[in-house]
C-alpha cells in the first residue's frame, strides 16, 4: 500500500515535471519563432538598403568615383557592390528624386546628397531591426541555456513513452515506434539549436556619417563627376 501511495505520488511529481517541461519548451518555440519574423523583417529592410546603395552607385558610373565615395564615408570596401551587375533590376521599386535647380549642374549637386540622405534614413532602419533581431537571439539563447539546464531530456523522454499521452502530443515530441536504442538520437534530435544572425544572411549594417558631416565632400564629388560625365547624368536628372 506505501509503495503503491510512493509510486503515484512519484508518477504525479514526473507529470508535473513534464507538464511543465512541454509548456516550456513551447515557450521556447514561440521565442524562435518571433526571431525568424524579426530576421524576414531586417531581411526585407537590407533589400531596400541594398537598393538605396544601388543608386548612388548608378550616380557614380565609375569604379574610381564608388571608391572616392567608400573612402568618404569610412569604410573598407562598396557595400553590395557585387549584387549590382547580377541584378540589373536593382532600381525597381526605387522612386525617382525629382530636385529643382537653374541647371542641370545645380540639380544634380541636389540629387546627389538626396539620395545619400534617403539611404541613411533606410540605414538607420534597418540598423534598429538588425539590432533588435541581435538582442532577440541573445535572449533566446539565454534561454535555451536555462531550459537545457533545468531539465534532464533523456529522463523526460523515457518518461514520456510510457505515459499515456494523447496520440498527438506524443507524434510531436517523439514520433512512433521508437526503438529504446534509439533514444538518444531522439535526444539529439529534440534538444534546440542556439541561434545565431549569422544565419540570416544578413550584412552588418555599415556606420554611415551624416550628410551634415560630409556635405562638402558629397558637393565636391558630385562636381567631380558632373565634370566628366555630364550627359550621363542628364539622364538622371528631372
Amino acid at each position: 500500500m506505501q509503495d503503491d501511495l510512493i509510486s503515484a505520488m512519484t508518477q504525479e511529481v514526473k507529470a508535473e515535471v513534464v507538464n511543465n517541461y512541454l509548456y516550456e519548451r513551447r515557450l521556447i518555440e514561440e521565442q524562435i519563432s518571433y526571431v525568424k519574423e524579426l530576421a524576414d523583417h531586417a531581411a526585407q529592410l537590407q533589400e531596400m538598403l541594398f537598393k538605396r546603395f544601388a543608386r548612388m552607385y548608378n550616380l557614380l558610373p565609375k569604379p574610381e568615383f564608388i571608391n572616392e565615395f567608400v573612402f568618404l564615408l569610412g569604410l573598407k570596401e562598396a557595400p553590395f557592390n557585387d549584387r549590382i551587375a547580377d541584378e540589373p533590376e536593382y532600381r525597381k521599386d526605387v522612386l525617382f528624386i525629382k530636385v529643382r535647380g537653374l541647371t542641370d549642374r545645380s540639380k544634380f549637386k541636389k540629387l546627389l546628397p538626396e539620395a545619400y540622405r534617403r539611404l541613411c534614413n533606410w540605414n538607420n532602419k534597418y540598423l534598429e531591426a538588425y539590432r533588435n533581431l541581435l538582442e532577440e537571439c541573445k535572449a533566446v539563447n539565454h534561454n535555451l541555456k536555462k531550459f537545457e539546464d533545468n531539465y534532464d531530456l533523456l529522463s523526460i523522454l523515457n518518461f514520456l513513452k510510457g505515459m499515456d499521452l494523447e496520440e498527438i502530443t506524443k507524434k510531436h515530441f517523439m514520433g512512433d515506434n521508437f526503438a529504446p536504442e534509439e533514444m538518444a538520437s531522439i535526444e539529439k534530435t529534440m534538444r534546440f539549436k542556439p541561434v545565431s544572425i549569422k544565419q540570416f544572411n544578413l550584412i552588418p549594417p555599415p556606420d554611415l556619417p551624416e550628410l551634415t558631416d560630409i556635405q562638402t565632400q558629397i558637393a565636391s564629388l558630385a562636381n567631380s563627376v558632373y565634370d566628366r560625365h555630364s550627359n550621363n547624368m542628364k539622364t538622371l536628372i528631372r
